[in-house]
Order: C-alpha cells, then structure tokens, then sequence
C-alpha cells in the first residue's frame, strides 16, 4: 500500500516493486536449522545466482567445495542464510547509470547485518535472527530513492557531505520525507514483520520505537559501529556518534560506549566482517 509521500515523489509514474517469491521464502525461514535446512538448500539450489554466491564465497576460503549441501555444512545455516538474503536483495535492487557507488552502499548494509547478528548474540540471542534480516533491510529506502529519484537522491547526499548532516535530515528537506519512511511503505508493500518495518523507520529515532524498541536499538547501534569502522557507504557524511536515548537503552545492557570498553566488542564485530572481506582492520 502507497503512502501520499510515494505517489508524490513518484508522480504516479512507478509502483513499489512487490516481493519475488524466493525472496519471500528467504525472509520467512526461521532461526532453526533443524526443520529449515532443507528449505534453504531448495532455494539456493533453484536460483544460479545464489549458488553461484555460495560458492564462491566459500571457495574463497581455500575449499573445494561444488554442492550446495557441502556449502552449507561449511558455511552454517545461519550464514548461508543470510549470503542468500544478501545477494538476492543487491540482485533484485541492481542500480545502473547512478552517480552513488552501490557497491559501497550494499557494503553497508550487509555490514551492518553482521555487526547487528554479533551485538545480539552477545545480549539478546533471541534477537540474533532477525537483527541480521533488519540490519540488511534498515536502509533499503535509499535504493528506492536512488532507483526511482535519483537526481534529488544525489542532491540530498551532496547535502550531507556540505553541511556534515545527517542524510535524513538532507532528504527531507529536497524530497520531504527520508529513507526510512520510504522503507517502512516497502515494508509494509512487502507485508514483513511491522518490526522490521519499524528499524526502518526509527533507527535515527529510538524514542518513537515501541513495537520492538530492542531490535531497533540493536541496529542503529550496528549501524553507528560500522560508521565508525567505514566499512562501506551509505552516503551519510554526519559525524557518527552515540544518542544520549541509545545510550540510555544500551546500559541497560550494560554496554560502556567508552572507547576503551567498547574495544572487545568491536574486536569482535571486525572478526566477523573479515570472514566476509567487509573491513581494512587486521
């Protein structure tokens, strides 16, 4: 369903595209690889891109490895699941003719996917599974933007970089809403959980989050880290830093945004996005 903010920008011209059925298939494996390992082979095996992927990445690692099956094993479900995740979305939004490096922005996302699962294993297991797929999905609005409105998409990231603002801030002044409204119409377009449509809608604004206030901290905090590392770009050029509301949320996990007790867990986040080639760190 469109929001007045869609048919405006759009001029009446474009429809949000609708959810393929491999990517839906993707999104509604659950976390337990038990009942859905199968499942996942059957998708990845069905779609040569995916494969393709799988294999390569694992391969990469110096394996020999040519079935989806022994991919898999390699990989860990919970991996695997996100790879596919990962490049059927880069795959279904392919940007062409733009200014905006999309490498470097699905860079970003795919990072803060990976930093988000490692925050929430370590203080929210429960949350794991779906900080990945709210991580990798919180700023699907820019492709959106960049897709369908590019030339203000571009003016609102010059924007940023001139002024040091936060990208949202940019777009609602050349386009009158930003990124994470637009993504919360996807989201809803797509019929996904309201909570992923709420990351992204408030990972810039924890205060309104009430649905599952947990799951949007743990993503705007991923998605401030990885700022922080440049891992990536997804042409926000405000200097990241911490909210006093994140603040206030993360101590409630005890978690010190000092820069010396934030170290090992940073360590940590860094380790995972090297198995990925995602960061410059050793």
């Amino acid at each position: 369903m469109q929001t007045e903010y869609i048919e405006k920008i759009t001029k009446g011209i474009i429809n949000l595209p609708t959810l393929p059925t491999v990517a839906a298939q993707l999104f509604e494996l659950s976390d337990d690889e038990k009942s859905q390992r199968n499942a996942l082979e059957q998708i990845v095996s069905s779609d040569p891109v995916l494969t393709a992927r799988l294999l390569k990445i694992i391969n990469a690692r110096g394996e020999s490895i040519t079935s989806i099956h022994s991919a898999i094993d390699k990989l860990g479900f919970e991996q695997a699941k996100n790879i596919s995740q990962e490049t059927f979305m880069s795959k279904f939004f392919e940007l062409k003719d733009s200014k905006v490096d999309s490498q470097k922005m699905w860079e970003h996302f795919n990072a803060v996917s990976i930093v988000a699962r490692t925050i929430a294993l370590e203080y929210e297991p429960s949350l794991a599974a779906d900080a990945a797929t709210a991580g990798l999905l919180h700023d699907i609005g820019k492709i959106i933007l960049l897709q369908y409105k590019s030339n203000e998409f571009e003016q609102a990231i010059a924007l940023s970089k001139s002024r040091s603002c936060e990208l949202y801030l940019a777009e609602r002044e050349i386009l009158g809403k930003d990124h994470g409204q637009t993504g919360a119409d996807l989201a809803e377009s797509w019929r996904l959980p309201r909570s992923i449509g709420e990351v992204m809608l408030y990972h810039h604004d924890l205060s309104r989050a009430v649905i599952n206030r947990p799951l949007v901290v743990i993503v705007s905090f991923a998605d401030i880290l990885c700022r922080i590392l440049e891992v990536g770009d997804g042409g926000n050029y405000a200097q990241p830093v911490f909210t006093e509301e994140l603040a206030k949320e993360l101590s409630k996990w005890r978690i010190d945004l000092e820069l010396s007790a934030l170290k090992p867990l940073m360590l940590l986040c860094i380790n995972e996005l090297n198995k990925r080639n995602l960061t410059r760190y050793e």
